[in-house]
């Protein structure tokens, strides 16, 4: 597609000349402290009145800045307590802030195809040198569950989030993991789009034995190579079925 202009990432307004809200700027001296390791993860966060007295605000812009801190995963509620604690966020949350993201930047399925068609065949690259015979043994067992489930849509989409996931898992690099998981969802109902249109699933089943493989035996080389005929048709199956590459990638798979 040479020569096409290119879509430009959505820029938000100019904020910086505004002051943020009292409880926001407590957030930000909350979030860094947890951020800097000053406040690690499993800490008990100081109770709302002794971090009120320690800045010298109001309890009521330390409360809505805890507030801010558990909607952004940083800190959570034990069942039945009060006190807050420190944690990692969680890994859903994250996914689903880049799917909307991506929805409301209004990307579109050839963007998305182009990114994981990159993402994937680095990621498999490396598992092939680093998975481990656990990671391979949970390979072997998805396998026998698509097969199981040709028939099957709905089961075959959780087998083939599955699959993927533990390719990026094999790779022993967290940061390629989330990368992956990130996109991953967003994918989902174009894929389905197309299995709804054409029977793929015989194919998919095909190109994911032949990933373990690669995989199974060390060979960064076949993985990469099965990796990008994986992604590619894709590509080729949209266009047989007449559905449109260039069209945003949406909520669902109508």
């Amino acid at each position: 597609m040479v020569g096409r202009p290119c879509a430009r990432v959505k820029r938000m307004p100019n904020t910086a000349l505004q002051r943020d809200p009292l409880y926001r700027q407590i957030y930000k001296i909350l979030e860094t402290r947890i951020l800097s390791n000053e406040l690690k993860v499993g800490d008990t966060l100081p109770a709302e009145q002794v971090l009120a007295d320690n800045l010298q605000v109001h309890r009521s812009s330390v409360r809505e800045a805890m507030r801010l801190l558990e909607e952004n995963g940083l800190v959570e509620r034990k069942p039945g307590g009060k006190k807050l604690i420190v944690r990692s966020p969680d890994r859903d949350k994250l996914s689903s802030r880049i799917f909307n993201t991506l929805i409301l930047e209004e990307v579109t399925v050839r963007e998305l195809y182009e990114a994981i068609r990159i993402l994937d065949a680095e990621i498999a690259t490396v598992a092939a040198e680093k998975i481990s015979p656990e990671l391979l043994h949970k390979m072997e067992e998805n396998l026998r569950q698509t097969e199981a489930n040709l028939g099957d849509n709905a089961a075959l989409e959780v087998l083939d989030l599955e699959f993927h996931s533990l390719i990026a898992e094999g790779s022993c690099n967290r940061v390629l993991q989330l990368s992956r998981l990130g996109i991953a969802h967003v994918f989902l109902p174009a894929a389905n789009r197309l299995m709804k249109q054409l029977d793929v699933n015989q194919r998919l089943l095909d190109a994911h034995r032949q990933i373990y493989r690669g995989l199974r035996d060390h060979d960064p080389e076949q993985v990469r190579t099965w990796v990008l005929k994986h992604a590619d048709d894709f590509v080729r199956g949209y266009e047989v079925a007449g559905l449109d590459l260039d069209a945003p990638v949406s909520f669902t798979d109508q």
